[in-house]
């Protein structure tokens, strides 16, 4: 039976069927915002075409009109579909979420519901029930998992925490597995930082969570648990925000930069000045700013990477350089407690019920054969997730 995978890559969803290539699956949804969003701009936009300074107008109240390059449509997870030649996934921009199936033999998208200010992740089918798993995100920083039944999501952990990754255990019912991490807050209840993240079994009807996996300095992740009570995970060494120090050489440099650190900042702010009362900058050979979000760099699991540099750092090394380091371990934890490191540099991995694994490093794909080998599948750009659809 032909392999058929679903990745995501920089918010773009790639669907690829056995030993064809991988073609990217453009929601026709998504165009629609897309062309609403274009259409309102061009209609409104005498209302912001008048000369503004910087207090007056949406400037000052940070009004600005939503402008087609601000919008981004983004898919944020795909899973299996209850029917034959389907998958489903998660679209969403920065005001509504909705969730969507995909027919690859006819090329057809139909949306199932979609809300507002609706935000989810990490979706995972449960093969012998009309149910899908998945992390709700909150506003407040916080993330719980959530089961998906027909047009209804209902919530089944709460907290101050980011619960993620929850995959359903076969052969058990409802039982799912999950990684958590608490939230580390300020005096004032601003997130700060996140301890380790822990892995947690669930039994929803019975109400029961029982730990698996917890370790200070590891970080454990996207777990599953095959019928056999074997555990999979990705282990990395955790980070505390704050832990390391300054070296002796980054304090120096911050020592003999200062004086040019401080003639920046009374620049930036005679510049200002200068918008303010004589609408014209001191300086534009250089243009205007743009806020743009910077694509090279990924938040994965809570750690912000720089692609673009590990990329670079690995490209010499590899033909498929990964975006992690090698203590980014893919292990396999048996019920006796041995364990098995079965790749590194691991970004995502998926395991379906007949133990079949794929993983990406970000910037290939690969599956593990029955005797641990690694063999390539796919290449891709910035793969952040990887998921076998069944």
């Amino acid at each position: 039976m032909d392999l058929k995978l679903a990745y995501l890559s920089q918010g773009k969803l790639f669907f690829k069927h056995g030993d064809l290539a991988a073609r990217q699956i453009d929601s026709q949804f998504g165009q629609e915002i897309i062309s609403r969003t274009i259409k309102r701009h061009q209609r409104d936009e005498w209302k912001f075409s008048e000369r503004e300074s910087p207090f007056s107008g949406s400037m000052l109240w940070g009004a600005k009109q939503t402008t087609p390059d601000e919008m981004r449509v983004n898919v944020a997870s795909a899973t299996s579909s209850d029917q034959d030649g389907e998958l489903v996934y998660f679209l969403e921009t920065g005001y509504v979420g909705g969730l969507f199936s995909y027919n690859w033999t006819n090329d057809e998208e139909k949306r199932i519901f979609h809300k507002e200010a609706f935000h989810i992740r990490d979706m995972d089918r449960h093969l012998g029930l009309d149910l899908i798993a998945c992390a709700q995100l909150f506003p407040n920083g916080t993330a719980s998992i959530g089961i998906i039944k027909g047009l209804g999501l209902h919530q089944i952990t709460e907290g101050d925490s980011l619960d993620l990754s929850p995959s359903w255990i076969p052969g058990k019912g409802q039982e799912i597995v999950f990684q958590s991490a608490g939230i580390a807050r300020s005096p004032q209840g601003r997130a700060v930082g996140l301890g380790p993240f822990t892995i947690q079994r669930l039994d929803p009807e019975k109400g029961s969570l029982t730990p698996l996996l917890d370790d200070p300095e590891i970080d454990f992740l996207l777990p599953h648990l095959d019928a056999d009570g074997a555990l999979c995970f990705i282990r990395r060494p955790y980070e505390m925000p704050g832990r390391s120090k300054p070296s002796l050489l980054r304090l120096a440099a911050d020592v003999l930069l200062f004086p040019f650190r401080l003639l920046r900042a009374l620049f930036h702010y005679l510049n200002f000045v200068s918008l303010a009362f004589s609408r014209k900058p001191l300086a534009t050979a250089a243009g205007p700013k743009t806020d743009v979000p910077d694509e090279h760099m990924l938040l994965l699991w809570g750690r912000m990477i720089d692609a673009q540099k590990a990329l670079r750092e690995n490209a010499q090394a590899k033909e498929t350089p990964a975006l992690v380091p090698s203590s980014w371990e893919l292990v396999k934890r048996q019920p006796s407690g041995e364990e098995t490191v079965l790749a590194k540099s691991v970004v995502a991995y998926d395991m379906d019920p007949a133990n079949n694994i794929v993983y990406t490093n970000g910037s290939a794909i690969y599956r593990i054969d029955s005797q641990g080998n690694s063999q390539l599948i796919a290449k891709g750009n910035l793969i952040q997730s990887v998921v076998i659809i069944r």
